[in-house]
């Protein structure tokens, strides 16, 4: 039987709802290299999927695992060296070792270092740069364990070590995306509800067949779980998600994709703006009064949808963007391409979510 972990946990701290994850091989986190992975590779450890056991699964080396996994008697201990997908600023960490009973390490600690020049694993491994951001902590058997890191300054770059060794499913590193704004081509379109840009899907009335954050994601969905899909209305309403935009912008252009949501895309939607100038408190951003800028529009289903003609009342640089869909469904990607306003452009370096800052908001 096979079967997943992916229970969302109501007790994890604020960051893993309300942060970006970083290292996923979804927004392009890398595994570098490690000390071993005899029983399951490394790279298993950045896998955005959640954990999956299969109790008839066995390979040339032993029992399948979905994980990272060691081999047993090191006399001191594992490590992996890991690249972000996302540099930033970490707020905190979750390390699962789901399925790891018998097997896995009581103890890891983190370090972490930044450097924007693509060093190679040869160079990080012989680094004198990294600096501790997770002291030595307790693991547990098949669980889920949280570690807040109370560093300010942003990284690029983790040594993950495990204590001999053992197997861990899976890390995740949840943080603030730190964008280089000034590398921004004056006049040049950004997405800016891109999670890799500093966006972030803040609230959600439903999302009970995919993460709210999937919407935001690179690149097009692989698969109908790879988006956000509400569940079946059957009273009055509709669904909606709301979106903080990496910073200010002016929508110019719009994407909904509804890719592989086939027997179960919106009948139509429509897009609301806000300037957070008009919201002072974003923890009831539904209270304010919203700003149309695309009508009530039908949708189709495995297609993407450009609205450009179609905007209105975007004139104005905006905040945040809520996607309303009628009455339900699924949309797999939503992109919100904007120019940046000339103030912010001749400014980059004051913006709250510029690269130098070292600001943590929680």
């Amino acid at each position: 039987m096979v079967y997943a972990n992916n229970t969302v946990d109501p007790n994890a701290p604020f960051y893993v709802s309300e942060c970006a994850e970083l290292l996923s091989d979804k927004v392009g986190g890398v595994v570098l290299g490690c000390s071993d992975q005899w029983f399951a590779e490394c790279v298993n450890l950045i896998k955005h999927s959640a954990p999956v056991w299969d109790a008839d699964k066995y390979v040339d080396t032993g029992k399948w695992m979905d994980g990272w996994e060691t081999k047993r008697h090191n006399p001191d201990h594992d490590w992996c060296i890991l690249k972000l997908g996302i540099p930033g600023v970490i707020y905190g960490f979750e390390i699962d070792t789901a399925y790891f009973t018998g097997n896995y390490p009581p103890h890891a600690s983190i370090e972490a270092l930044c450097d924007d020049s693509d060093p190679k694993f040869d160079k990080l491994k012989e680094s004198k740069d990294w600096q501790v951001i997770l002291n030595k902590s307790d693991l547990g058997s098949s669980c889920k364990k949280y570690y807040e890191c109370k560093s300010d300054k942003r990284f690029t770059h983790l040594k993950f070590r495990i204590y001999p060794d053992g197997g861990v499913a899976r890390l995740r590193v949840y943080g603030k995306v730190i964008k280089d704004w000034t590398l921004v081509i004056p006049g040049e379109l950004v997405d800016l509800a891109a999670i890799e840009n500093g966006g972030l899907v803040t609230e959600v009335s439903d999302h009970f067949y995919g993460n709210k954050n999937n919407i935001i994601m690179p690149g097009r969905s692989v698969n109908m779980g790879d988006g956000w899909e509400t569940k079946r209305r059957r009273g009055p309403g509709n669904d909606w998600l709301t979106v903080k935009l990496a910073k200010e912008g002016i929508v110019k252009r719009i994407e909904v994709d509804t890719n592989w949501f086939k027997g179960n895309f919106p009948t139509s939607c429509s897009i609301d703006a806000l300037h957070s100038s008009c919201a002072p408190d974003e923890t009831h951003l539904q209270e304010y009064e919203w700003t149309n800028i695309l009508p009530n529009t039908p949708l189709c289903g495995h297609r993407r949808h450009f609205f450009q003609n179609e905007l209105v009342n975007n004139d104005k640089p905006y905040t945040h963007i809520r996607l309303n869909i009628f009455p339900d469904g699924g949309v797999s990607r939503l992109r919100i391409n904007c120019l940046l306003p000339d103030s912010n452009n001749s400014d980059n370096n004051n913006s709250s979510n510029s690269f130098k800052t070292s600001t943590r908001e929680q």
